[in-house]
């Protein structure tokens, strides 16, 4: 049954129009009441990313690294996070004498993240068992983050563990890029070469890493064949190749890179098969491009605080190709350490710093290194000695002019132009340890030094010389001539006539100088043979001339 509505349609809508600004009213009251009771706390999910943000900008940097244990060769990745965007950001190792070489480095991108790795090095100081510090730093030293290193002899190497994620991850964009470029992968495959031209335009990643150059000839000669981001110099290819495309002999390759540097003395080592050239800030500091089995070099260079650019070069003939280079700071030397200067004159900083065992060297017309003249340079050894008491003879021999000091003490000094000569010093020290300081200086010619030292053999007799001694020797023989003057007085009793046997009476004067024995009267006879043994046995004769006629 249809009821009708008591109102007619033009009430209807005037009820409606009233009703409206009542319901919005209404709806508006809600709305504040539902905000008072809101937590003044809360904050809508809207500013979770501004939160997050904040986080990011506050928070101090920090690092991780995988693994976080093994042994030489190991390949540390390393990944971090609140950095300063666009900051250069080095990777180091860190003990209680210092910082090592930088490692590897990384720019931090938009969000704060850097990703690089290194492979860790072989040297001693940092494969002791134990605990090393892992150091990332920026450039400017405002910023610094550590992780922890573990070594040892019992420690498993784990370095498949960043091998495997970096094989995940490439995985992972494997498999997104099929379905937008399956047939697209084949087509830069045919044009390799052009994909290498590119490549040197990529100068952000030569500056973080290394930038390595691949030749497939022995000269380095015309473009490379290869052009890549290395992130260490530490390759043992042992007899296959460098790269797909390469031949695995008759290739070289170079490496540059530029790097900010503490100021200190570095110790740079390279481990080659077959030759090498180092360059620091384009000068020639080591030059070994021959070929040899695997062997080692170091050399000490003294850097100063700034940016200096690395360059290395290397080729491989036939057999084991190996190349190992890495460096540290070095603030110790176990032998001599060696300052080689451009001039003659030990100006300005050394060019050169060695740690070298002794002083014997023998340049001929060459010179000490690649990076120094072969006339018109100097060098000088410092070094500390433990010495026991004793006189010491100190040897120096030169061409041209060379100078020794003894605990900052001039005790040798040939500074001058000659040719080959030796001189030496005797020193008598005390027990302790001693400075030496030896300087060299090369005019033309020949150069040549050396420098070594030993006990001296006359000092230890001239303290005691035999000059004191003969003083007490020929004062013996002086009593012994006292009685020989008492014989000659035995002639004036010889005056008396020979038959008179009682002159020996008269010898009484000289047998007081002989012991009161003698005053024994019968023995009177044997009185007179008793001091004629002491004083004179050939003058008794003489007197007593009737011996001769019996004969």
């Amino acid at each position: 049954m249809k009821t009708d509505n008591p109102l007619s349609g033009t009430t209807r809508r005037l009820v409606v129009q009233h009703l409206t600004p009542i319901r919005i009213s209404i709806l508006a009251l809600i709305v504040l009441v539902i905000g008072a009771c809101t937590p003044t706390g809360y904050t809508p999910p809207v500013g979770v990313p501004t939160r997050a943000v904040a986080e990011r900008v506050s928070g101090e940097p920090a690092i991780s690294i995988a693994p976080t244990s093994g042994s030489a060769g190991v390949y540390v990745q390393v990944t971090g996070e609140n950095w300063p965007e666009g900051s250069l950001v080095l990777i180091a190792l860190r003990d209680e004498r210092g910082r090592s070489g930088i490692l590897a480095a990384s720019t931090a991108d938009t969000a704060g993240t850097i990703s690089t790795g290194f492979l860790y090095p072989i040297s001693p100081r940092w494969l002791a068992a134990g605990t090393h510090t892992v150091l990332a730093y920026t450039s400017d030293g405002r910023h610094e983050a550590t992780a922890q290193f573990q070594t040892g002899e019992d420690v498993e190497v784990t370095a498949t563990v960043a091998t495997d994620t970096t094989a995940a991850q490439q995985a992972d964009t494997a498999t997104s890029t099929p379905t937008g470029t399956p047939t697209g992968t084949p087509t830069p495959a045919p044009s390799a070469t052009p994909t290498f031209t590119p490549v040197p335009t990529q100068t952000p990643l030569i500056i973080t890493d290394w930038r390595g150059d691949y030749w497939n000839n022995l000269n380095q000669s015309g473009p490379p064949l290869l052009t890549r981001n290395d992130l260490v110099i530490f390759f043992n290819w042992e007899e296959g190749t460098a790269a797909s495309g390469l031949g695995v002999d008759h290739f070289s390759a170079r490496w540059t890179r530029t790097l900010n540097f503490d100021a200190g003395i570095y110790r740079f080592n390279i481990e080659v098969d077959d030759g090498f050239r180092l360059y620091i800030d384009n000068a020639l500091v080591l030059d070994e491009w021959e070929d040899g089995a695997a062997r080692t070099f170091t050399v000490d260079v003294p850097l100063s605080t700034g940016f200096h650019t690395i360059q290395v070069d290397y080729y491989e003939r036939t057999g084991v190709a190996l190349m190992r280079f890495w460096w540290e700071r070095n603030d110790s030397f176990s032998g001599w350490k060696g300052e080689y200067f451009g001039n003659r004159d030990l100006q300005g900083n050394p060019v050169l710093i060695r740690d070298e065992p002794q002083i014997d060297f023998n340049w001929g017309e060459g010179r000490p290194a690649n990076n120094l003249p072969s006339d018109h340079f100097s060098a000088r050894w410092q070094r500390r000695v433990s010495f026991e008491p004793g006189t010491y003879r100190f040897f120096l021999r030169m061409d041209d002019g060379a100078r020794v000091y003894l605990d900052s003490q001039l005790i040798l000094d040939e500074w001058r132009d000659g040719a080959d000569r030796t001189v030496n010093v005797d020193v008598t020290l005390p027990a302790g340890e001693r400075a030496l300081q030896v300087e060299f200086f090369e005019s033309s010619g020949v150069a040549r030094v050396g420098f070594w030292w030993q006990l001296a053999p006359t000092p230890t007799a001239t303290p005691t010389p035999t000059l004191e001694l003969a003083p007490t020797a020929t004062e013996t023989p002086v009593p012994t001539n006292t009685p020989e003057t008492a014989p000659a007085e035995t002639p004036t009793p010889t005056e008396t006539p020979v038959p008179v046997p009682t002159a020996t009476p008269t010898e009484t004067p000289p047998t007081p100088a002989t012991p009161d024995q003698d005053q024994s009267e019968t023995p009177t006879p044997t009185e007179t043979p008793e001091p004629t043994p002491t004083a004179t046995p050939t003058e008794t004769p003489d007197p007593n001339n009737p011996p001769p006629p019996d004969n």
